[in-house]
This record gives C-alpha cells, structure tokens and sequence, in this order.
C-alpha cells in the first residue's frame, strides 16, 4: 500500500470498508490460521502507515476520511484477533481431546445480584462464564416481580457466547416501580446449552447513585448457512432410495448393528419394508411410528417390541459419506408421546463417536415438539462413552425462527470441519462445537425412534416425520 493513497479523500474510507465486509465471508468460508495470520499481519502494517500519515494530513475532508478509514481497519483487526484466537484454542486443545475421548471442561454460567438506579425503566443483567468455552453456550435469564419492582412484561431472554467470544455479556430487561429500595428478581430458569448454571435466583435492587449499563457488545456475528464441499448426494420424499440392506445410493431401514437400541431403553423396532413404516406423498418420504398389531420378538430369551420405529442409515451408501462436508435435511417432525426423532451423523468406524444435529425427545413430559431443538456430542472409544455436551434448552425462537417444527418443514444442517462442527436451522447459525473427532468419516442417519411404556396407547399426536429432502456435500 503506497503512502500517497492516504491523502487522496474518499480512498481509504472505501477501501477499508470493503475490507470489513469481506472478512465475515473469509471466517464463514473457514479462513485457515495461516491465512488470517497473514491477512492480520497486512492490517498491522496499514495500521502503522496510517497512524504515519495522519499527523501529516492537512485537508479536513481527507483527514475525516482517514480517521473513519482507521476506526473500520481497527474493526477488522480486532476480528481478525478473535478469529485468530479462537483457531489457536482449537488447535491447542488437540492434545486434551485424546483421539475424542475428551473434551475441554464445561464453562459454568453465573448471574449475580447488582444495583440500578432509582427510577429505573431498564435493567441490564450481566451474564459471565467462567471460562472460555470449546463450544457454544446459550444462557437463558428471567426477570420477574419482586419486592415493589414489577417486570414490564415477566419474560425470559437468551445470552449466546459462541467460541471466542466475550465472558461477559448483557441482556436487559425492561421494568417498572424501581423506587429507592424495591427489586426485582432473575433466575436462571433452565441450564445453559453447552454450560452449566453457577448462579441464579438474584435481587436486582434500586439504589441511589447506582450505575447499571449494559455490557459493550462483543463477540462474533452468527454464521449464515453455506455448504462445504461439492454436492455429491441429493435426493427428495419421491426419489430417495432405500432397502433392507442399504447400499450405493441406498439407505438401509436398519442400524449397522441391527434394528434394536436396547442401551437407550428404545421399545420401537426398526422395521423391515414389509411392516410398512415409510409411504411417500406430495409432501415427501414419511417415516411412520406406531403401535404394532403384534409385538416383534427379538433375542433369545426374546425381547418383545411392541413399537414400529423407521429408520433411514447411510452406513452403507457411500455416497452420504464424508471426512469434511455438510448435510441438510429438510423435514416436518412428528409430535407423538414417546417418539423420538432424530437427525445425526455416527462414523464408519463405530460408535462412539457421534453428532446429534437434533432429537426430539417425546419422552421427556416437558418437550414441546413445536419448539425445542437439542444438540449434542458424545465422544469415546471401543463402545464406551467417556463425555457428552448437550444443548437442550434452545428453542426455535432463541434464533428468531417460528416455533412451528411439527406444523411446517424446517431446514435442519451440520458442517463438519477439522476445527469445527457447526449446526444450523433455517440457514441460522444454533451451535459450533470444537471438533473433536478429527480423522472420522461420517454418514448421516433420519429416524422416528420409540421410547414408550409398552403398555401405552401411543396414539397422542403425531409419530410421522415427513422428508421433503436429503443433501450432502463433501470436501473430503
């Protein structure tokens, strides 16, 4: 970059915000730690012309102008350090993963009681980890009434610290009747996906000459949706293929182990084509739960399944398998009691290791098919899992999106890279985990599972999940 560049008005102010615009791009499209080290290293010695240069510019138009060109060149800097950052966390942390069977230790979430002051309308709540995280963390806080001090409306909002990111962040509220004395209150109602909760349950107090502000905002903006690799599998309801054994460009109706899954106390067997557990319609592929006229035995002495699970593997369709790649789903859930859904990947090499894109867990009294999402990880050797790292508390409108996963299709995705393992709803950003399971090769699996009592009706809601479409990509 030449010196005369900087006292010509308008260049600098161009040139550095197209700068910042592009490196969102660059990080989304998985810039290496060698290419942002460089690409920081150039920032670094337009940084030292600038700060040359401005002393010497006497035309206010262009002095203006440079100072702006500065701020946005600081702005790329600083990504660019986050950036840098949080590629070396994920490069240092290699060695504690033990070839995935461990992971960094869990980042707690703490909220603690502070003062605002009298006559306050808002109260900004500050939300801090403990630690730098391997992996998203999604906090979730509620204000409500407390003594004279009223929450406008009682509500519970969501803090996200993604890798890299800021301990420390804000979340307000807005309220009323903060005289001299009077509080409100806030809990931590639910545990952070991907931490754990620390502190809860606080008083937030007005008092005379108290200073309440929000937390700057930091931390990197939410990926948006992009594939990685070439497309090398695509298929809608009408024209995936599938059977029995499974095979190119075949699912298989069963798991590589066989069609039960008695460790996760599942009472849905995986059935065969003939029990009639996958019909296509307009909408897509649905893949039926329900009641079987006859329990299916299995094992000797036999255990009886009194459920039709479906289940759609790539264990043996070479083409859905990946090292690097993406997978996207597109589907309507089921809502029944007692079905769990799920969208995953499991490596040809056995389990564990193992990504869970989403479950639904019909079980659990509590889930909202609607609305709740859940990830996880679960990492091991030889059969044995040695950690997990669930996300369970999210909901569809953490992420702005509809509550509305049994009623409309939704866009379900997981990138997997070296570094990273990114999922994604409707092209928005959920979780990224530090990936741990470097080297595997994936394959993606779609199935309604059961897990009902066996004597239960199994007949509240819905136990179909309709595919409209099932895509992978690879890079390698």
């Amino acid at each position: 970059m030449q010196y005369r560049l900087f006292l010509r008005p308008g260049a600098l102010l161009t040139v550095f915000s197209i700068a910042a615009a592009a490196l969102a791009p660059l990080a989304a499209k998985n810039m290496s730690l060698e290419e942002a080290q460089s690409l920081r290293t150039d920032a670094g010695v337009a940084q030292d012309a600038l700060d040359r240069a401005i002393p010497k510019v006497e035309n206010p138009e262009a002095l203006k102008e440079t100072k702006a060109a500065e701020r946005a060149l600081r702005l790329v800097s600083n990504r660019l350090d986050a950036y840098i950052a949080q590629l070396k966390a994920a490069e240092a942390s290699t060695g504690i993963y033990d070839n995935g069977k461990k992971y960094p230790a869990i980042a707690n979430v703490s909220i603690e009681s502070f003062d605002v002051p009298v006559g306050a309308t808002v109260v900004h709540v500050p939300v801090t980890l403990d630690k730098p995280s391997p992996n998203t963390v999604i906090a979730h806080v509620r204000v409500f009434d407390g003594t004279g001090g009223r929450a406008q409306p009682d509500t519970t909002k969501s803090v996200i610290f993604r890798p890299g990111d800021p301990l420390k962040k804000s979340v307000s509220f807005n309220v009323t009747g903060m005289d001299e004395g009077n509080n409100v209150r806030a809990v931590q109602p639910s545990v952070p996906d991907g931490g754990t909760r620390k502190g809860s349950d606080i008083r937030i107090t007005a008092k005379a000459g108290a200073v309440n502000a929000p937390v700057e905002a930091g931390g990197r903006a939410a990926l948006t949706f992009a594939p990685l690799g070439e497309l090398r599998y695509a298929a809608t309801g009408q024209t995936i293929q599938f059977d029995d054994q499974g095979g190119p460009n075949r699912f298989s109706t069963s798991l590589s182990h066989g069609r039960t899954q008695v460790g996760n106390g599942e009472t849905g067997y995986y059935g065969t084509m003939d029990l009639g557990g996958f019909v296509r319609t307009p909408e897509g592929l649905v893949l039926s739960s329900r009641r079987l006229k006859e329990p299916v035995p299995v094992g000797s002495p036999p255990t009886l399944y009194p459920f039709l699970a479906t289940m759609l593997s790539g264990h043996r369709t070479p083409e859905t398998q990946f090292k690097q790649g993406t997978v996207e789903w597109v589907v309507k859930m089921p809502n029944r009691r007692g079905s769990w859904p799920a969208l995953w990947l499991l490596p040809t090499g056995g389990w564990p290791p193992e990504i869970d894109v989403y479950e639904g867990f019909g079980y659990n009294g509590s889930w909202r098919f609607s609305s709740d999402l859940s990830t996880n990880l679960h990492g091991g050797d030889k059969q044995m899992r040695t950690f997990t790292r669930p996300a369970m508390g999210m909901k569809m409108s953490t992420f702005g999106l509809a509550n509305t996963l049994d009623s409309e299709f939704h866009t379900f995705a997981v990138t997997v890279t070296p570094e990273w393992i990114t999922m994604f709803v409707d092209g928005v950003e959920t979780m990224t985990y530090a990936n741990p399971f470097k080297g595997e090769t994936w394959y993606p699996l779609t199935n309604v599972a059961v897990k009902a009592q066996a004597d239960s009706a199994y007949d509240d809601g819905s136990g179909d999940m309709v595919l409209r479409s099932l895509k992978v990509w690879r890079m390698e």
